[in-house]
């Protein structure tokens, strides 16, 4: 093993030592800090100048707030999302239990099924499902506007619900009081609404599909772990979402793996799938900077911050989402906007539920939408498909799923 990887395998286990037994955190979060540091000249450049630039802004925030002699802990800047690093390492593994694209001559999956199949998996395996149905469905090396759009959305609908998606330990992290099991039916209601849209968006091109075929027993693996952390979770309330993840995800990787092939995927993880995750380490970990100098600058205000709204409701959340998603068009990753919305929302009390909704969504749909997202990134430079294209298919599903969205909260609202 890479001392990199050594470095985030110790950080996994300690954090979830940490978690179980009750110790201080700090510890992981410097092993974690240790190997992204190790790893940062690495990185890809757009990598590079986000993590650094949310690190120096975090930093005068920091410095600002210091000045002032803000109340709030500096070393919530180091372990705010530890969690999130802890979560991300274990469903890291996930991808060794990736199942074998056949080589046989199945008939081609249909429209619907293949993009169930790609939420399905996708809420378990995350970004993997997008080159694992791509090359059984690709031709020449290209995917068709259909094939690119049924998978690509389709995945990254899954985050709206899924508790393997860091999008929800980033929810559990940002919306304090947050109770997954409170949350699951809403978030598979806006992933419903959003595959809706998808597949009629898709289905109204009248173009020939060659779709990934689905066997039943394939979707064992995803809805078995789906089973398994919300049954934990219910036996064991006092273990949170990301805990449960990172204990049960590597177990069953270990479990479910191909007989044939186990020595090369554990090989590749522990040489270079746990160095893989440097760039999001590094989004995170920088995200946690500026959202705790952020609070503490706040927390250095006499009277707190006056903002123009004395209340955080449904309408709210839902220019909020909008607002995010429009960023997300940019190129800054819809964490950016949560870890900043978060503290500047925090003083009204908002309803963890509510919240926890509006970061699920914004990463849905943000991701699922935006032309420069690491999934719809990955699936133009890999499948040939220029970014422009990109652009110019998914603005109307922004549009109309901020309206889906929209409908959805008003729901939540009105049920409370």
């Amino acid at each position: 093993m890479r001392p990199s990887s050594v470095l985030i395998l110790a950080m996994l286990t300690l954090s979830v030592a940490c978690n179980l037994f009750g110790w201080p955190i700090w510890p992981a979060a410097i092993l974690a800090w240790l190997a992204t540091l190790r790893l940062f000249r690495t990185l890809p450049r757009a990598s590079r100048r986000q993590a650094g630039t949310l690190f120096v802004a975090g930093s005068l925030l920091w410095a600002a707030a210091l000045v002032r002699g803000t109340p709030y802990p500096l070393l919530n800047a180091l372990t705010i999302n530890q969690s999130l690093l802890m979560m991300f390492a274990g469903v890291s593994f996930l991808t060794m239990a990736t199942p074998r694209v056949s080589s046989d001559h199945q008939q081609p999956g249909s429209m619907l099924g293949t993009m169930l199949g790609a939420h399905l998996f996708g809420a378990a395996i995350n970004l993997s499902v997008v080159f694992l149905f791509g090359e059984r469905m690709q031709r020449e090396g290209k995917l068709t506007r259909s094939q690119a759009l049924i998978v690509g959305r389709g995945f990254t609908a899954a985050a709206a619900w899924s508790p393997f998606f860091v999008a929800m330990g980033v929810a559990l992290t940002y919306a304090p009081g947050l109770d997954y099991l409170s949350l699951l039916p809403w978030g598979l209601l806006a992933a419903a609404a959003l595959l809706l849209l998808n597949w009629l968006d898709v289905r109204r091109l009248n173009a020939p599909f060659i779709g990934y075929p689905i066997e039943k027993s394939a979707l064992l693996m995803p809805c078995t772990l789906a089973i398994v952390v919300i049954g934990l979770h219910l036996l064991w309330p006092g273990l949170s979402i990301p805990l449960i993840i990172a204990i049960v995800a590597p177990l069953f990787s270990f479990l479910l793996m191909p007989r044939d092939n186990r020595r090369e995927r554990m090989h590749h993880q522990f040489t270079q799938g746990l160095q893989s995750l440097a760039p999001q380490f590094a989004l995170f970990l920088g995200a946690g900077v500026i959202s705790t100098g952020l609070a503490a600058l706040l927390a250095s205000l006499p009277d707190g911050l006056d903002l123009p709204i004395d209340h955080f409701g449904h309408w709210q959340a839902w220019f909020a989402l909008g607002a995010i998603v429009v960023v997300s068009f940019t190129g800054i990753h819809p964490l950016i906007g949560i870890a900043t919305l978060a503290p500047l929302i925090a003083p009204l009390h908002p309803d963890p539920t509510l919240l926890g909704m509006l970061f699920l969504m914004c990463w849905a749909l943000g991701t699922g939408s935006s032309p420069l997202s690491g999934s719809n990134l990955a699936i133009c430079v890999r499948y040939r498909i220029a970014v422009r294209d990109m652009l110019r298919w998914n603005l109307p599903y922004a549009v109309l799923g901020w309206g889906c969205c929209g409908v959805v909260l008003a729901l939540h609202a009105y049920a409370g």
